[in-house]
């Protein structure tokens, strides 16, 4: 599998720019709202366990589901169909039956599976470099919920 080189923090931008509207953006909150609709359920697909670990494997040619499963630790049989099916449905990876006994099933990335390789790489770097700094927020809030329910009683 390909690997990732964290940044290092400081090349990370801490502030968002502001920036001008495109025509046909959403400039209000119920705009917004509707626009946000279909990218939850993308999200909502791709941000499955075990989607990504899917996207990555076949990120280098396509595999027979057992190949498949062999790459992933962990996967379920069960999860590994259901979630295979849902990203066929939503067009990012491809099924091909071959008839023989026993039928022989191979599973590829479309184009827009593979389009989406990137998005996940970055993500995933962004993921490595602030590893630290959401450990250390997660700390910081537990001590302050821990302090709270000190108080409180």
């Amino acid at each position: 599998m390909e690997t990732f080189t964290p940044q290092p923090v400081s090349a990370i931008p801490t502030a968002v720019e502001p920036r001008r509207f495109e025509a046909g953006e959403p400039r209000d909150f119920e705009a917004c709202k509707q626009a946000i609709v279909p990218v939850n359920e993308v999200l909502a697909q791709i941000g499955g366990k075990w989607t990504m670990y899917i996207i990555m494997a076949l990120g280098h040619g396509p595999l027979r589901f057992s190949e498949l499963k062999r790459k992933i630790d962990g996967v379920s049989q069960k999860m590994l169909t259901s979630t295979l099916r849902d990203l066929e449905k939503d067009g990012f990876v491809s099924r091909k039956v071959t008839p023989s006994i026993p039928p022989r099933v191979d599973y590829e990335l479309t184009e827009m599976g593979i389009e989406l390789r990137e998005p996940i790489f970055i993500l995933t770097r962004w993921a490595n470099a602030n590893n630290t700094r959401i450990a250390k927020a997660r700390e910081a809030f537990a001590a302050r919920e821990a302090e709270e329910k000190r108080l409180s009683w």
